[in-house]
């Protein structure tokens, strides 16, 4: 037993000389790269402003924009249904939707079919 115990500790022992020497190597070719002390750097460059989480955004219609070509869509096009309306636009279904809802609350609007048109 004990000589699988020495073998066991023999090979441990070699296969870490092997694992150092390459880590030397690997720190020599990061010196060589132009790194100072052979440790790799996660931070950010001088310089370089980091955004961790922030999406650009998207210019944002002015107010009542949206409304005003929803309007004209569906006076252009009586009977329009939500998402031919949302592809006139060129919104999503869901904001047309959104729209849609707060023009019949003002009695803007009338439900025909299965699309909308002006209130007479």
């Amino acid at each position: 037993m004990s000589d699988t115990l020495e073998s066991a500790c023999k090979l441990i022992s070699d296969r870490l000389v092997a694992i150092e020497a390459e880590a030397g190597q690997l720190r020599r070719a990061l010196v060589s790269l132009g790194e100072r002390d052979g440790t790799a750097s996660r931070a950010p460059k001088p310089g370089r402003k980091r955004r961790a989480g922030k999406h650009r955004r998207r210019a944002q219609a002015p107010r009542g924009q949206r409304r005003e070509q929803l309007l004209a869509a569906i006076g252009a096009k009586p009977g329009a249904r939500p998402s031919e309306l949302a592809a006139e636009i060129g919104i999503s279904p869901g904001q047309v939707s959104a729209l849609l809802a707060k023009a019949r609350a003002e009695k803007l609007i009338v439900k025909q079919g299965a699309g909308y048109a002006l209130k007479k």
